[in-house]
């Protein structure tokens, strides 16, 4: 889950989505467009994380958040919908909400610093929570903060790293893919059917791509820091061979109807 700043046209938006991961890959299943920018408060939470809940099944599942979805209301909310979370927290956090004595916490990073971890369990309001610092080799972060309400998993701290993925999804639709920060709409109407449609093409472009990863293995490039990406991304190569195929909307209306009756989780997103 995470909130996008988007300039389209006079509008200054801010875009808040919900993604599921699947394959790697995150995908919009919810999202809202508020007209402002900024942080969204608890309260704006709450009512979009309520809605997503009635059209998507999401108790059980991790919800992953960065720095602005912070908060006891909303906290607790998460934990009432029986919705487990990874959020991670602004550097220096110990007073007011996570009530941890400043010795201790200057501890828990000391310990971090020096073992690359550190963790400790805090009472907020009556529920138990999950505090995880890890070190990271960014020295203008060296330490990422992190709450969650998982208290039986060491090092849940992990998965946080999934974030990320969110992230390539906005480059996809706001620059290196459809470019709708390109638009001049000047309707906050038509803005949000645009946004809706773009994310729609994107959800079906990864679709493909994931498709034509299985037929065709694709050449896999290895960095320098041990990662190994593919040398061309589902979503682009998802994107090159639904754009070679729909070039008008009789086109588009035989895709959709070929690939309607298949059970892949994806088109049920759409």
């Amino acid at each position: 889950m995470d909130g996008t700043e988007w300039q389209i046209g006079s509008f200054k938006l801010h875009v808040l989505v919900l993604a599921a991961q699947v394959k790697g890959v995150a995908v919009p299943v919810y999202f809202k467009v508020y007209q402002h920018t900024g942080v969204l408060g608890e309260s704006d939470q709450i009512k979009f994380i309520r809605k997503a809940f009635v059209i998507i099944d999401l108790e059980g599942k991790l919800l992953i958040a960065d720095r602005e979805f912070i908060g006891k209301e909303w906290f607790a909310f998460l934990v009432e919908f029986k919705l487990n979370f990874i959020v991670r927290l602004r550097k220096g956090m110990y007073q007011g909400l996570l009530g941890i004595d400043q010795n201790s916490y200057h501890n828990l990073e000391k310990k971090a610093l020096k073992k690359g971890y550190s963790q400790a369990i805090i009472s907020l309001e009556k529920q138990y929570y999950k505090v995880e610092m890890w070190k990271t080799l960014n020295k203008t972060e060296p330490i990422i903060y992190l709450i969650t309400n998982i208290l039986n998993q060491r090092r849940i701290g992990k998965q946080y790293a999934k974030r990320w993925k969110i992230e390539y999804c906005f480059k996809h639709l706001k620059t290196n893919g459809f470019n709708l920060e390109d638009m001049s709409l000047t309707d906050l109407k038509k803005i949000r059917l645009m946004i809706s449609l773009v994310i729609v093409a994107y959800i079906l472009a990864i679709r493909e791509g994931i498709i034509q990863q299985k037929i065709k293995k694709p050449r896999i490039i290895k960095y320098k820091n041990g990662d190994r990406l593919p040398a061309v991304s589902i979503f682009r190569n998802g994107l090159q061979v639904i754009s070679n195929q729909i070039i008008d909307w009789k086109c588009f209306d035989k895709y959709i109807a070929l690939i309607v009756n298949k059970k892949h989780s994806i088109i049920q997103i759409v």
